[in-house]
């Protein structure tokens, strides 16, 4: 008899167990920088008792399983190896190297259309997907639309995802006094003239959602539900898990729909490979420098005044993810990979030299590394004004440097304490914090899954944009304003006409 009870309670635990596990799709453009993040939090999903599910790229799948991270499970997407995100990115970066801004725009948005259409019509995919019944996405904010119209077309709840977060669109306020926009190299402390650009902006980033977008992708890819526009696709959403941190901002008021998850890619190092042990275990300080997963071509001779620079500091190793093969010269390591992060929390590295992406930071915040930075596009100019605002390294132009003044830079950050002091200090805050940020982020997106988003959405997102920016009562006083100016004038003019009449009349008599 007592079995038997203790079966059925077994029987009933596992019941809820079930009913609270929820099936989890993952939207990611087809970056490492864009998934890695993901990973720790689907990892953190599935102690919670969810099922965590990435469409992928076979040659993201690939790339991942070559550095020993494998997915718990993943659909394959033939659109994603059609139309690879992390190439689309590529040839614009390289593009901006070489000073080249608008043709960088003009491919961008071609890939990224081209990757939508093709993503949008992969019936394949859209059937497996529907077969999986999946309970909520998360979803990637990077600027491919088409993944918030696949939520929206599978009638999927979904959370975004991700190092950027649109400030306007999505309803964050934002202070143009203090706060620059995103992709700006302002700071907070802005010249009067700063501030006036800054508001300028804003202004422009506030009134874009008004004014007509390229395409309905709705009204194009879901023609069996009701239309909606491409901005209320992107306010569906039920959280903002942003990857992002005060240790990498600026101060600045933030909704409980958005949360502060940053440093999700960064972890405790691990034990580097022989080749590398043997340079990085030397006396000799170490200095990693890496620009990215993506880009891999230098413009004109920059990469060569980088190693003549390197060279000349003898102090120093350098590690350098550059080229296609393993190369060693001196105290010059080259390798066509590099393990980034566990390089990062070497015991000998005192600088890193970086291109600034959000992931790439927040390791260097992680570790307590100073860096100097050298942005291209996208988000990195901003991240690298806010590093160097902070004190945390000294920031270059990548198509304006010498040798000589790189050089400078890298003895001023590596063998001052200035700018370890500072990196460390935001690295101790980091580590002190009592939930990481991977379960931080699984916190919340359990927390919707389960109970919905009432309790954090606020109302605004659902105002239309002329309402939320109170244009409306602004045009409603000035009328008000100008209508009683005008009534009072008219007035005035009456009562004078009125005493002028009387005064030439009281004369003539």
């Amino acid at each position: 008899m007592s079995s038997s009870i203790l079966y059925l309670i077994i029987l009933l635990c596992l019941v809820i167990i079930k009913t609270d596990a929820e099936k989890i799709l993952f939207l990611m453009a087809q970056s490492k920088s864009h998934i890695l993040p993901a990973i720790p939090v689907a990892a953190e999903m599935v102690k919670l008792n969810h099922t965590t599910t990435f469409v992928v790229a076979a040659r993201m799948k690939e790339a991942l399983e070559s550095e020993g991270i494998t997915l718990s499970h993943s659909i394959i997407s033939n659109s994603f190896d059609k139309y690879y995100y992390e190439d689309i990115i590529r040839v614009t970066l390289e593009k901006m190297a070489q000073g080249l801004k608008v043709e960088s725009q003009v491919k961008w948005l071609q890939g990224t259309n081209a990757l939508c259409h093709e993503f949008m019509n992969d019936k394949k995919l859209i059937d497996e997907l529907k077969e999986h019944k999946f309970d909520i996405a998360v979803i990637d904010y990077a600027p491919v639309l088409c993944f918030t119209i696949m939520a929206y077309k599978l009638d999927l709840p979904f959370v975004s995802f991700g190092a950027f977060i649109d400030a306007t669109l999505n309803r964050v306020p934002l202070n143009p006094a203090f706060t620059p926009t995103f992709f700006s190299a302002f700071n907070d402390k802005m010249t009067f003239f700063e501030r006036v650009w800054n508001t300028l902006r804003y202004i422009c980033l506030v009134a874009r959602p008004a004014a007509p977008t390229l395409e309905n992708l709705a009204v194009k890819y879901v023609p069996e539900k009701p239309a909606i526009s491409n901005q209320e696709a992107k306010q569906k959403a039920m959280l903002y898990i942003h990857d992002s941190d005060i240790l990498l901002d600026y101060p600045q008021p933030f909704p409980p729909n958005v949360i502060l998850c940053g440093g999700l890619a960064a972890h405790p190092s691990k034990k580097v490979s022989k080749n590398i042990d043997t340079l990085a275990s030397s006396n000799k300080g170490l200095v990693v420098v890496s620009f990215g997963s993506i880009f891999k071509t230098f413009p004109n001779n920059t990469f060569d005044k980088m190693i003549e620079a390197f060279k000349q500091i003898s102090d120093l190793n350098f590690v350098i993810r550059q080229g296609d093969k393993e190369e060693k010269t001196d105290n010059i390591l080259r390798l066509p990979w590099i393990p980034q992060n566990d390089l990062l929390g070497h015991p000998r590295t005192v600088l890193f030299i970086t291109h600034c992406g959000r992931s790439g930071s927040m390791e260097a915040i992680y570790h307590g590394i100073p860096v100097i930075t050298f942005p291209l596009s996208i988000d990195q100019p901003y991240n690298a004004a806010v590093m160097e605002n902070k004190g945390y390294g000294i920031k270059m132009d990548l198509h304006d440097f010498s040798t000589e003044e790189l050089i400078a830079n890298i003895k001023q950050v590596a063998f001052t304490d200035k700018y370890r002091h500072n990196i460390k200090q935001a690295s101790q805050i980091f580590h002190s914090r009592p939930q990481p940020p991977a379960e931080r982020a699984a916190y919340y997106i359990d927390l919707v899954a389960k109970h919905g988003d009432k309790h954090f959405r606020h109302f605004g997102l659902d105002m239309p944009w002329y309402s939320f920016y109170l244009a409306d009562v602004i045009c409603f006083l000035l009328l008000t304003n100008i209508s009683s100016f005008v009534v009072m004038y008219l007035a005035f003019r009456k009562c004078r006409r009125y005493l002028t009449k009387r005064t030439i009349k009281h004369k003539k008599e």
